[in-house]
């Protein structure tokens, strides 16, 4: 059996750390436009501009809101699933499992809510009917 070198809670840390910034973009931006609260979104909105948040997309907090969850979704996912094989002579076996991981099973729900509403907003935002 190999070693882990970066155990379960780290890369729940990580996902986290990843996901935090499309959550808080998210939040503020439901409050502005949705529930008319402006003072969170005009308070950050010089510090994003500063981080690149008017570019296109590129190196810049638009590629971190974007591909953060994505990311964080993935990590968080091999962690959980597990693969196993098994070659034998007459047959070949492969058998999938999840490892009870709460947390970054969580992190992988909250990261696909996440990108589920970026997709709800681009279509909503660019649809034509």
């Amino acid at each position: 059996m190999k070693p882990n070198v970066i155990n379960t809670n780290s890369i729940f840390w990580i996902g986290t750390l990843l996901t935090l910034p499309t959550a808080y973009f998210i939040f503020i931006s439901i409050l502005k436009y949705g529930l008319g609260i402006s003072s969170l979104l005009d308070s950050a909105q010089p510090v994003l501009e500063q981080w690149g948040i008017r570019e296109s997309l590129g190196f810049n907090i638009n590629l971190l809101i974007l591909c953060g969850p994505l990311i964080a979704m993935l990590i968080n996912f091999f962690t959980v699933v597990k693969i196993e094989w098994y070659n034998q002579r007459e047959n070949f076996s492969v058998r999938f499992y999840i490892e009870k991981n709460w947390w970054n099973m969580v992190l992988i729900i909250f990261s696909g809510i996440l990108l589920a509403t970026l997709f709800i907003y681009a279509l909503g935002e660019n649809c034509r009917c």
